[in-house]
């Protein structure tokens, strides 16, 4: 009893336990995904989304097994990088890794600002009963994008106990409108055939929606902040894999009970604010509870990624993988650059690019990201104490995804797949054209 006291109370010394990592856990999953990526996926999958994303969370599941003993054993909070940094004696190849994770966080951004732009002229439709043209959608992405920016050039950024109640009630908010949406579901969407899109199609959709359980791992870059880490960080981040899965599965479930195909199509960017509308006791007031919930969930997903991110950014360029522009700080430590290149990168992302793209470009670089972690753990599994098993199943699932979302994208969609390739490459050729390897660390201030 006293240890589960222990995990659930608050260090006096301000340090998280295990309520701040679960909330920061399900917060960094679930702030955007369930909003963005919902339409995109029952459009792939059809029927069997729910299994997509089951099959999703389970490989999250074995590949934060590899985060876990790999960060634990070498005691930093850098994630993949560090764990390429301390293994691998290529300094090219562990500053690719850097420039794809940087990306890829710019990614999953770039889809929190477009959610919030299309919830955003879904609620003045709503609410206030007008209709903005569409065209406002990219310049509200770019402007929520500029404001957290400025904020956290500021050094403004949410409170840890604020965002705590936030996630719990956000938690209880999805679970209570999937609950009510089961029980009230009349039959009049759902078709008999659970594969209604073909017996692969929640293999390809789990693939394309991989994005929606990247944020598990900046759980990591909080390492040195968490009370006990070695016992805390474990079960918060299992625990917040696992609420997760509950709240993608039961909620995607009760999205296939209430849209028909042809809705699906009309509404893929708001598809769960236009399912709770018709759940009879809620109606148009649960169409607003959900397009305020994902107003709130996306900008906040944005501001903690930025925050988050912009600091590992720094630790990447003061090894010298990215340029030293990066690097810079403010007399207050705020790495005043990496934000505005950030930030600027996002924005750019949001304004230009579609909710599919922004997706699947996400996906296929955390899954290279988790297929590199899941490698480095069964390489070193002796040093780690780890199952070879688990970091195996965890490699197989990650890089057989890769090619299947590839693939998937040949065959309908080759310009986006291009522009994918594009990115990749053209990462690789600035890192190759960029030669400084020396490590360096700037005194707060020293850029001011």
């Amino acid at each position: 009893m006293t240890s589960v006291r222990s995990l659930l109370s608050r260090s006096r010394e301000g340090k998280l336990r295990l309520p701040e990592v679960v909330a920061m856990g399900v917060g960094g999953m679930v702030s955007g995904g369930i909003y963005a990526v919902l339409g995109v996926a029952m459009r792939q999958a059809g029927n069997a989304v729910p299994l997509s994303y089951l099959i999703a969370g389970a490989i999250t599941l074995v590949t934060a097994y590899s985060y876990l003993k790999l960060t634990l054993h070498f005691g930093e909070h850098g994630g993949v990088f560090s764990f390429v940094e301390h293994t691998v004696d290529s300094p090219n190849l562990t500053a690719y890794v850097g420039w794809v994770l940087v990306v890829g966080y710019v990614g999953v951004m770039a889809m929190y600002a477009f959610a919030f732009g299309a919830y955003t002229l879904t609620a003045a439709r709503a609410i206030a009963g007008f209709d903005l043209p569409q065209l406002l959608r990219p310049i509200i992405s770019v402007l929520i994008v500029a404001a957290f920016v400025g904020l956290n050039l500021r050094g403004v950024h949410e409170t840890g106990l604020f965002e705590d109640i936030a996630v719990y009630i956000k938690i209880v908010v999805l679970l209570s409108l999937a609950t009510l949406g089961v029980v009230f579901a009349d039959g009049s969407a759902v078709t008999i055939d659970f594969f209604n899109r073909g017996v692969v199609s929640p293999i390809t959709g789990f693939a394309i929606i991989f994005v929606s359980y990247e944020g598990f791992q900046l759980l990591v870059y909080d390492y040195e902040e968490i009370e006990n880490v070695e016992q805390v960080l474990p079960i918060g981040m299992y625990l917040s894999i696992a609420i997760a899965i509950l709240i993608y599965v039961s909620v995607s479930f009760m999205v296939t009970l209430h849209l028909t195909p042809a809705q699906l199509v009309a509404h893929e960017e708001v598809a769960l604010a236009e399912a709770v509308s018709n759940i009879p006791v809620l109606g148009s007031a649960g169409f607003v509870l959900v397009i305020l919930s994902a107003m709130k969930s996306t900008s906040s997903g944005i501001n903690a990624t930025l925050f988050g991110t912009s600091r590992l950014v720094h630790k990447i360029a003061t090894e010298g993988a990215l340029p030293r522009v990066f690097s810079f700080r403010n007399r207050e430590g705020i790495p005043v650059y990496a934000l505005l290149i950030m930030g600027g990168l996002t924005a750019a992302f949001a304004a230009l690019g579609s909710l599919k793209q922004i997706t699947e470009f996400g996906s296929v670089a955390f899954l290279a990201s988790f297929a590199v972690t899941n490698y480095t753990n069964l390489r070193l599994a002796d040093e780690t104490g780890s199952n070879p098993l688990v970091p195996a199943v965890g490699l197989v699932g990650t890089t057989v995804a890769i090619p299947i979302v590839l693939y998937h994208l040949y065959r309908t969609d080759i310009e986006i797949l291009l522009w994918i390739v594009g990115i990749f490459v053209s990462l690789f050729l600035l890192e190759f054209l960029y030669v400084t390897r020396s490590p360096y660390d700037l005194e707060v201030g020293d850029n001011a």
